[in-house]
């Protein structure tokens, strides 16, 4: 698979895979339980060399939501200090990423699986405002990273990753309802397994973004002082404290050619946090995605059906015997209507 190639580099350039680097290392010493040691040894790398090569999947990508999201968030104030340390060590984890690379570069690399789309709400009202989907583009979150006019799906989440991805996305309010979103397979889906990738779909679909919310580029909350260990740290590409332009995704010109936008495992790992030069000086950045992820900007849905565990409440652990059914705010005829068809079939 072509797309395989380059991912341990990759991995050693992004923010977010050095910070998983530290945190698959941290897990082979006793006592640490889940705390980030960023500290390394080649005894401690051997070590997690190995432990990978034993992991699960789920198990693994678990902990890459977690670091990109709670170690090295755009929202926690140490992020750079750790995101810095663990870009100057990450030279001495290289065995971690090649034993990735080795056991799951397939599975981090998998094109969009049209059959096991889900989609996940905690029925929020807000949702409600937001039908009919597809229309309103030009309704961005942040810097314009992603438009609130299209609808998230995720590919079969892994069980063990199940709660992480929950919180990275923030539903946390209550219990959570899962819909099976099978994908028409005519569905044209633009793929982004490296930051190479979104910088070709900025560069086709380019739009000036509106003022970066995060300490990554210069923006309201970029405080010089805060970053510039990161901005020493050799090869990051984390943040900077200056561009010529910041670009985003001009969402309603990519509708118009593409159904929806797919970050594989790979892509979040590589790409997200992870700024990337644009032809004339300007910078991008995927962010806010948090894990895997299709961004669909077009109804390509056949027939919406629940999980089959509809209802799941992390904070209940999930005891339910038998399963809850789906709440009735996420009925089949509200997600018809979200899609904007008028009727249920």
């Amino acid at each position: 698979m072509a797309a395989v190639d380059g991912f341990v580099e990759a991995m050693v350039a992004s923010p977010l895979g050095v910070t998983l680097l530290a945190m698959l290392e941290s897990r082979t010493r006793r006592g640490e339980g889940f705390a980030l040691s960023l500290e390394t040894s080649p005894a401690s790398v051997a070590s997690a060399a190995e432990m990978v090569e034993t992991m699960t999947f789920g198990a693994f990508v678990d902990l890459a939501v977690l670091a990109g999201s709670t170690y090295g968030g755009p929202w926690i104030s140490d992020a750079p200090s750790t995101v810095a340390v663990a870009y100057h060590r990450a030279p001495m984890r290289l065995a971690i990423a090649e034993a990735v690379a080795e056991r799951f570069a397939d599975e981090l690399h998998a094109p969009l699986d049209h059959a096991t789309q889900q989609w996940w709400t905690d029925g929020h009202p807000w949702i409600e405002s937001l039908a009919p989907l597809f229309d309103r583009f030009d309704d961005v979150y942040g810097a314009g990273e992603f438009t609130w006019g299209g609808l998230w799906t995720a590919t079969g989440p892994p069980p063990e990753a199940l709660v992480q991805m929950a919180a990275a996305w923030e539903l946390e309010a209550g219990p959570i309802t899962r819909w099976r979103m099978p994908v028409r397979p005519e569905a044209h889906v633009y793929e982004i397994h490296r930051p190479e990738d979104w910088a070709r779909l900025v560069t086709a679909h380019p739009r000036q973004a509106s003022p970066h919310p995060g300490w990554e580029l210069p923006g309201i909350n970029q405080h010089l002082h805060h970053i510039s260990q990161l901005l020493a740290a050799p090869g990051q590409r984390a943040a900077r404290a200056s561009v010529r332009r910041h670009v985003v995704p001009d969402w309603r010109s990519v509708a118009g050619q593409y159904d929806g936008i797919h970050l594989s495992w790979a892509g979040f790992i590589t790409a997200e946090g992870c700024t990337v030069d644009i032809a004339g000086g300007d910078v991008s950045m995927l962010r806010y995605w948090f894990s895997e992820r299709t961004l669909w900007l077009a109804d390509v849905f056949t027939d919406p059906r629940p999980a089959p565990d509809p209802q799941i409440n992390f904070s209940s652990g999930n005891q339910h015997h038998p399963p809850l059914p789906p709440r009735v705010i996420v009925n089949r005829d509200f997600i018809l209507g979200l899609l904007g068809r008028r009727h249920a079939s």
